[in-house]
């Protein structure tokens, strides 16, 4: 014999698939990596930079407030990506560190707190 809902169990799963329909749509917004490419926003009230301690320090260019660049650093491997504050008086402090593969790129935004994210 089959079993029939109820009014409310049927309201309740429906409230349940809205819901999981609406957190799909809100994780599809965010952008993908781009292979060999770091991307640094600032989203922040501060510029912001990242070094790359395994290349000699080699680091991006400050990313003023507001404002998002891609950098071409290619690469082959995982490696540690230290994200830091240009803004004085913390000027040079790091915010946190990551880690970039240029197989897969990463996209990096920084936040007050300061903190950062990755998306």
């Amino acid at each position: 014999m089959r079993k029939l809902r109820s009014p409310r169990t049927t309201g309740a799963l429906a409230a349940i698939a809205a819901a999981g329909a609406a957190v799909t749509m809100l994780a599809g917004t965010a952008q993908a990596a781009t292979p060999g490419t770091f991307t640094l926003c600032s989203k922040g009230s501060y510029g912001s930079f990242a070094e790359f301690p395994e290349r000699g320090g080699l680091a991006t260019a400050v990313v003023p407030s507001g404002q998002c660049h891609s950098f071409k650093f290619g690469g082959d491997k995982a490696e540690p990506v230290q994200i830091r504050v240009a803004a004085e008086p913390q000027g040079g402090q790091v915010i946190g560190g990551t880690v970039y593969d240029g197989r897969a790129g990463l996209n990096i935004a920084t936040v007050d707190g300061p903190s950062f994210y990755s998306f």
